[in-house]
């Protein structure tokens, strides 16, 4: 940081921006930042919708450079105002919460090699910054160049001397808003990003850098997708890990850092060779949402849910859809708690509405309790039953068919009883196992209905069913009439939900309530079978 002209100032700004931003030392006590671009209100997603409680700081995507004066701008002001005023009400319910005005990114990144080019023109952008900083009352600027020196969208003007030209770019930035720290007291937060590849430390001057901003957010993702001639992960734990330690050793401070994760994938079609798809070739690739992955992929019979070290994965359909889910993410954020991070971000929000994994990854970054289902869920993961990958979310008929067909070692089945299951489906065979063993017998019309979610009292059938084929004495029962919805349970489930009650492996949902034909989470399915699995094996 340079000095102002006068000592006093400069200390009094060191000392705002010091308290505004408190070093994470391995306790998971530093920044949660998450983008919200502002494209995400006209697709449903406004800024009161953002999960924050858990987050400290909102990154406004994202300003441009006018290609003329090289002043930072709001690309479209008039949503962008509305935008940024629905996140300002938002501060003031989370009074803790920063608002930061992101600038550059993939789109607009074209000219900041011109903005950094003279002293003249890092100032006027700098004076730019803070006039928007002012006109919208926000708590600072992110600077997200993609990418100085070479790379990037094409069309991006680039020069030999941006690796110097950035440093003083930011600490142009840097000055304006400690200058105005010590005119009005309030404190100004700078930020920038960096690539996940280590060779974008070659572009910048690393210390210099990190010795300027408050933090240096790491795109940790884009290891590999639709550019590339072969699929691959995301996100890789393994390159995650690399990358973090090649900025570690460059001597940027951890606690200088903020580790960015995806909330999104990349879905490859056409994909041939590879194993299980990994590694193959392909027509065509695209970015999808968590949110799409949840809604549309995870629940579909055409696709096998596997994992490897680094990352879950899809396969099927002649497609290989690669993600992250509640598991993967929180490895990497306790990652950053592990090396004593600054923190931890998304991008970008709207794309987990849920905030699924944005919980998961908050809990592990903060050393939170573990959540009540994580021994279930461990426990099928390890059996390879289940993979859980969003533990809030439905499990359907056809997945929890086949975890008890996967408990039982698979065994081979053949005919296909049901109509609406193909050969080729994920579930086929067990789907079939289950129909010859009595376990299912579909519905009336004689489908399965392998995408339905399972409900509570198809699961107490399905359980009760099973243990009668092992040969388990299914003879007790549990009194219903303590809960008051009991007549609401039907027919043909009656008997089976009183004795998965009477088993413990059925709890009521509130002390009254038996809730038969809501729908089970894929955390309550794993904590039903691990305690059926037990008793199985007593």
């Amino acid at each position: 940081m340079k000095l102002l002209s006068r000592f006093a100032a400069a200390l009094l700004a060191a000392l705002l921006l010091c308290t505004s931003l408190p070093p994470a030392r391995g306790t998971g006590s530093g920044e949660i930042v998450g983008y919200y671009p502002a494209w995400a209100s006209g697709q449903g997603y406004a800024p009161r919708d953002l999960p924050a409680s858990r987050l400290t700081q909102v990154n406004y995507a994202f300003a441009a450079i006018d290609p003329e004066s090289c002043a930072l701008v709001l690309e479209y002001p008039e949503r962008d105002r509305k935008n940024l005023a629905g996140l300002r009400e938002l501060r003031e319910a989370h009074p803790g919460l920063r608002l930061v005005l992101s600038a550059g990114g993939w789109e607009h990144s074209r000219h900041f090699s011109d903005a950094a080019s003279t002293a003249r023109r890092r100032e006027d952008f700098a004076r730019s910054c803070l006039d928007l900083l002012r006109q919208e009352d926000l708590d600072g600027v992110d600077l997200n160049w993609e990418y100085p020196v070479s790379g990037g969208r094409p069309g991006i003007v680039h020069r030999p001397a941006d690796r110097e030209n950035f440093t003083l770019l930011l600490r142009a930035v840097r000055e304006a808003l400690d200058a105005e720290t010590a005119r009005t007291g309030r404190a100004y937060v700078l930020t920038a990003t960096g690539a996940a590849d280590p060779g974008f430390l070659d572009k910048i001057e690393p210390a210099a850098v990190s010795g300027t901003v408050d933090r240096l957010f790491l795109m940790a993702y884009d290891y590999q997708g639709p550019w590339d001639r072969r699929t691959g992960f995301n996100a890789p734990l393994s390159g995650v890990r690399s990358s973090v330690r090649a900025y570690l050793d460059r001597g940027i401070p951890a606690e200088k850092l903020v580790l960015g994760m995806p909330l999104y994938g990349y879905l490859y079609k056409g994909v041939s060779g590879g194993t299980d798809g990994l590694g193959g070739t392909f027509s065509s690739g695209e970015a999808v949402p968590y949110d799409t992955v949840v809604s549309k992929y995870l629940p579909s019979a055409a696709y096998r849910q596997l994992r490897h070290p680094d990352a879950p994965y899809l396969w099927g359909n002649s497609s290989f859809l690669s993600y992250d889910d509640a598991a993967s993410i929180a490895e990497k954020a306790a990652l950053a708690r592990e090396l004593g991070l600054g923190g931890i971000g998304f991008w970008e929000l709207s794309q987990d509405r849920g905030a699924v994994l944005v919980e998961s990854a908050c809990a592990a970054f903060t050393g939170e309790d573990a959540p009540w289902y994580a021994e279930a869920v461990e426990y099928v993961r390890e059996r390879d039953w289940m993979t859980v990958p969003a533990p809030e979310t439905p499990v359907s008929r056809g997945e929890l068919v086949t975890a008890l067909h996967r408990m039982e070692g698979a065994p081979a089945a053949s005919g296909q009883p049901f109509p609406d299951i193909k050969a080729t489906d994920l579930c086929a065979q067990s789907a079939a196992w289950a129909a010859s063993t009595g376990i299912v017998n579909g519905y009336d019309d004689g489908t399965f209905g392998p995408g339905d979610p399972l409900t509570r009292e198809q699961l107490a059938a399905l359980l009760w069913r099973h243990a009668r084929w092992r040969g388990m004495d299914t003879r007790s029962g549990a009194d219903l009439s303590a809960f008051a919805d009991a007549s609401a349970v039907s027919g043909y489930a009656l008997e089976a939900v009183s004795w998965t009650v009477a088993e413990g492996l059925l709890q009521g949902r509130g002390p009254d309530a038996l809730a038969p034909a809501g729908t089970v989470t894929q955390a309550e399915a794993a904590a039903v079978l691990m305690r059926f699995h037990r008793s199985l094996e007593r």
